[in-house]
């Protein structure tokens, strides 16, 4: 006989409402970060130097007290930005 898998249906399913923004605060101060689907354009990433392909999701991070936040954000892979200095 076949094996059924089931959902538990008493957790209900997290809902996505397009891209999440919070705030991180560590010893290289405070950051904001944006969770991005992608889009058309590439990106290189600052943890690993490496292209973050179009149309691939990843996170967007800038200083909290920099001047001009357009200026100082950086697109990252998501694992590259979890296991970054900023977050230490």
């Amino acid at each position: 006989m076949g094996r059924k898998n089931r959902r538990d249906r008493q957790q209900p399913k997290p809902v996505a409402l397009g891209s999440s923004q919070w705030t991180e605060a560590g010893p290289r101060g405070e950051w904001t970060v944006r969770r991005l689907r992608g889009n058309d354009k590439a990106y290189v990433c600052p943890g690993c130097n490496q292209t973050i392909p179009a149309w691939t999701g990843h996170v967007v991070a800038w200083r909290e007290d920099s001047l001009i936040a357009s200026d100082g954000r950086r697109h990252w892979h998501t694992p590259c930005w979890q296991r970054s200095a900023h977050r230490r």
